[in-house]
């Protein structure tokens, strides 16, 4: 998709970029170390040459674990790895929470459009849009006074949410900029950014991964399964 706004001739050269390197398929990530779920894409399926993958999650525990991906270029596997510690308790980034639920409904979202009606999936998408404040194709937001909420036992749960994000993102605000990488000791790639300004490239894929975000799972109403 290419809005009104995109810079037409970039979006062309990277669509040749993807078209001309090989990419990395049959994806596999693990994550050992820690107890992992809800994993969305539940599936990653392949990287382009430029692309990244960003993956939400929920987990249990703290500590140090290590990642791998795996993948294959023309038949030929490829492994990544690194091992960075998560932390018990992060309150910097509320948003991801949000994030984690908008991804999620938009796989299942996707699993409607290609599958068919799913009783299920529509559901899950009707629980977590409720539970997180999103609009979707079957929900949507109504304005109401505020006697009316007390009146109708609702709760705030969306307002308290709203004003947990805005004092985190004013605190942020307020602190210097910080980096956010957590595999500096031991870089999952150290390949360069694919470029389209020029350049030899070489026909090796570029691998670009945005480091896995995963939501502490105490944060969670659900128990773990």
């Amino acid at each position: 998709m290419i809005a009104n706004s995109d810079d037409i001739a970039g979006k062309l050269l990277e669509f040749t970029s993807k078209v001309t390197h090989e990419a990395l398929h049959d994806l596999q990530l693990t994550i050992d170390g820690i107890r992992v779920a809800d994993l969305t894409p539940a599936t990653p399926t392949s990287l382009y040459r430029g692309e990244q993958l960003v993956v939400f999650g929920h987990y249990w525990g703290d500590g140090t674990a290590d990642l791998s991906l795996t993948g294959k270029v023309s038949g030929h596997e490829k492994r990544y790895t690194t091992s960075f510690a998560f932390p018990a308790v992060a309150t910097a980034n509320p948003e991801i929470e949000r994030l984690w639920a908008y991804a999620k409904i938009r796989e299942l979202q996707e699993r409607l459009d290609y599958l068919g009606a799913d009783a299920d999936a529509r559901e899950a998408i009707v629980a977590l849009a409720v539970e997180h404040g999103l609009v979707t194709d079957h929900t949507s937001m109504v304005v109401m006074r505020e006697e009316q909420f007390a009146a109708r036992g609702i709760e705030r749960s969306n307002r308290d949410r709203r004003q947990h994000e805005q004092a985190a993102a004013a605190q942020r605000a307020a602190t210097p900029v910080q980096s956010r990488r957590v595999d500096s000791h031991a870089p999952i790639s150290t390949a360069p950014r694919a470029s389209h300004g020029g350049g030899a490239m070489g026909i090796e894929i570029i691998v670009l991964i945005a480091l896995l975000v995963l939501l502490n799972a105490r944060y969670r109403r659900m128990e773990p399964r």
